[in-house]
């Protein structure tokens, strides 16, 4: 099997910033720009490491399509808000990365490494919930819900190729 290259270092860069919290750089402010408040403070409640990731999908996004609309922007903001709903464990994170049955339920919530693959598979419910409780665009958290499985959605299936490569 050959490993594609800027995926290996995609991984490792990721890999790094998660063992190593302080290295996250979030753009906060970046991300205020597009965010209505009440996403922004769901943004907030990201860990740094996610926050991070969130604004290079973001970025990425506007540098491919500069004319991304606003929306769309804001989901590539809030993509992994899901992840938000147990704290950042870094050893789980990578072997949910490496291994993640699909045959996890969405609830209720599970504890330890269960309970971590529950997250990376359900994540993007769990986002547009959040979204759409906290009083959010609907567009927002529908392509939030479908990032991972985007069916014919073209905002959604950009997300996801951004996601994958960033």
């Amino acid at each position: 099997m050959e490993l594609n290259r800027s995926w290996v270092v995609n991984a490792a860069r990721r890999t790094l910033v998660a063992l190593l919290p302080a290295l996250a750089r979030p753009d906060d402010r970046f991300a205020q720009g597009y965010l209505e408040p009440a996403e922004y403070r769901l943004y907030l409640s990201m860990d740094p490491r996610d926050r991070q990731h969130a604004c290079l999908v973001a970025r990425q996004l506007l540098q491919r399509m500069p004319q991304a609309s606003d929306v769309l922007v804001r989901a590539a903001l809030l993509h992994d808000v899901g992840k938000s709903v147990r704290p950042y464990n870094p050893l789980y994170r990578i072997l949910v990365h490496l291994y993640a049955p699909s045959d996890v339920p969405e609830a209720p919530a599970l504890e330890g490494l269960r309970g971590a693959w529950q997250v990376k598979r359900h994540h993007s419910r769990y986002g547009a919930r959040l979204i759409r409780e906290a009083g959010g665009c609907d567009e927002v958290a529908r392509l939030v819900e479908r990032h991972h499985e985007p069916g014919g959605d073209a905002g959604a299936s950009l997300i996801k190729s951004l996601d994958d490569e960033t």
